[in-house]
């Protein structure tokens, strides 16, 4: 990997966990920050995405399975609302610090194989009908559907939160 891909792999982590992990408060910037940051890399890297072969199952695959890790982490947040200040948090666990993490990781393990054994990564491609470069656009199709869900999510949380405290209070 290029310095800057790990720089830009390292921010989009660290921006993650900064605004997602503990008790904070729920505001737009904070749930619609790593929407942002994906448009960014989205606009970037998904340009002339291989879909033939079996890039699309690829593709369609690494959406489903971010949508699933999205999920996940939805199921591990929470939303509760603090009638002392009339604020909503949103608690993250580290759990989904962990998650976030091994989808880190796993991207940087892939990057480093087929940069470092070409060879092989290339004869594994051609032996099961891909392309190499649909890499890039399925880690930004899988941490965009990851993305999406998790703010959906989060949202729907914070909003059924929102609802249960103004039926109590009438």
């Amino acid at each position: 990997m290029t310095t800057s891909l790990w720089i830009s792999t390292i921010a989009i982590f660290g921006v993650l966990v900064i605004s997602s992990f503990g008790r904070k408060p729920f505001n737009w910037i904070r749930a619609l920050l790593p929407i942002a940051i994906l448009g960014y890399f989205a606009a970037t890297y998904l340009k002339d995405v291989p879909t033939g072969g079996n890039n699309g199952l690829l593709l369609a695959a690494s959406i489903i399975l971010g949508a699933l890790i999205g999920l996940v982490l939805v199921l591990l947040s929470r939303a509760e609302y603090d009638q002392t200040n009339g604020k909503t948090y949103v608690y993250t666990n580290p759990a989904s610090i962990a998650i976030l993490a091994f989808v880190f990781i796993f991207r940087i393990v892939l990057i480093e194989f087929v940069t470092h054994h070409g060879k092989e990564a290339y004869r594994f491609s051609m032996q099961h009908h891909f392309d190499l470069e649909v890499l890039g656009p399925i880690f930004i199709l899988m941490a965009g559907a990851m993305i999406i869900v998790r703010v959906a999510g989060i949202f729907a949380k914070v909003n059924r939160n929102q609802s249960n405290v103004s039926k109590m209070d009438s």
